[in-house]
């Protein structure tokens, strides 16, 4: 049996369990409170990127240090075991990442180039491309607008990973809905927390 059979076989029993999971399954709308999700579609593929929008209770300088946070995300963000600053200048930086799937089974790692956008209007955005890993394709992007005055910041991110396991593309447009709301979840946890869970 080959690499790809192998994993597909794993990650089919990961998903059926986490799927079959009645308490799971009663646990997301209270962790998703607050939380909108949606799949947008990605021209020219089958599977869809994941979207999701919060907003936060706190003014965006306190939320947009920690979204360039880039060398801690391995701490508060879901499934990061590794996020190391290759380089960076500014809020440009060259990451090395790596994220647990299939509840350990194996492990996607990349390269990727994180960097604020030019500013326009009031929005901050951070954007991040893969540049090399052991995935087909991954991009993310966290836009934040102030809102109430500036007392509260609206947070729409994205994601999109194309993993190469054989499985149906509707799997992956599913669990890129899910990441893109337990990323904003765990944002949320650490912009209340803190850095080191300080209040």
């Amino acid at each position: 049996m080959n690499k790809k059979s192998l994993i597909g076989i794993a990650a089919a029993t990961w998903i059926f369990a986490v799927a079959a999971s009645p308490a799971l399954a009663a646990e997301e709308p209270n962790e998703n409170a607050g939380i909108l999700t949606a799949q947008i579609l990605e021209e020219g593929s089958n599977i869809a990127w994941g979207q999701a929008v919060l907003v936060v209770d706190r003014p965006i300088d306190e939320v947009l240090p920690i979204v360039q946070d880039y060398a801690n995300y391995a701490d508060f963000m879901p499934n990061f075991t590794k996020s190391r600053v290759l380089s960076q200048r500014g809020s440009r930086a060259m990451v090395y990442m790596e994220v647990s799937v299939a509840k350990g089974a194996f492990t996607l790692w990349g390269q990727l180039n994180l960097a604020e956008r030019p500013q326009e209007g009031d929005s901050r955005v951070v954007e991040a491309y893969l540049m090399e890993g052991n995935v087909d394709a991954f991009s993310a992007r966290f836009e934040l607008t102030p809102v109430d005055a500036g007392t509260r910041t609206r947070v729409d991110f994205k994601i999109y990973v194309d993993p190469d396991i054989p499985l149906p593309s509707s799997v992956f447009s599913r669990e890129n809905e899910r990441a893109a709301g337990k990323t904003l979840r765990a944002l949320r946890t650490r912009v209340f927390e803190g850095p080191r869970g300080s209040t």
